[in-house]
């Protein structure tokens, strides 16, 4: 199979992935309702570790659960697109040591971690909303970061819903387009 009708195939089949950023924006909502309780920041903190975690076996299940062939097995870009994705879990250890080390940043970094990991993305699925989405993420989590610091568990979720919920409709409409 040629490398444009490989795409192709793996934009059609997988969706471009938008069932991830369905959770990504479930994730930070609920984080961002969170907020408004009055936890331990390290309750909060290992909410965020959890919830990090979770985010890729949920996204399985809601590919499931929508019908999306979210491995593309038989593809042969299906394990770049695993391993570009997978990545994600090498960050564990970083984000371990923040958590216990420099808690009011862990926030900042999963936001960073995960905008930036979404950025090879852009030329895999011929993808603005990637685009939009990777450095809508550096951007704003940067600003708030730098801004907001002593506020981030509050100010930083909002926006990073608002920003996944809007990537999510850009890549539905990307997707549309592929079918047509």
């Amino acid at each position: 199979m040629e490398v444009s009708r490989a795409k192709l195939d793996l934009m059609k089949r997988t969706k471009k992935g938008v069932a991830m950023f369905y959770v990504g924006a479930l994730y930070w909502l609920i984080f961002w309702t969170a907020s408004f309780a009055d936890l331990d920041i390290k309750i909060m903190g290992l909410f965020l570790l959890i919830g990090a975690g979770l985010l890729f076996p949920i996204g399985i299940l809601v590919s499931k659960t929508l019908n999306i062939d979210f491995f593309a097995k038989g593809n042969p870009l299906s394990n770049l697109a695993g391993a570009m994705g997978g990545m994600q879990i090498l960050f564990a250890p970083i984000l371990v040591l923040i958590y216990m080390e420099r808690i009011q940043w862990l926030p900042f970094i999963i936001a960073i971690l995960t905008g930036a990991h979404f950025f090879p993305f852009v030329t895999l699925y011929k993808s603005k909303g990637y685009f939009f989405h990777t450095f809508a993420v550096i951007i704003y989590t940067s600003v708030v970061g730098f801004l907001f610091m002593d506020q981030i568990y509050t100010i930083l979720p909002l926006g990073l819903f608002i920003i996944y919920f809007l990537t999510s409709l850009f890549l539905n409409i990307e997707n549309k387009r592929i079918f047509f």
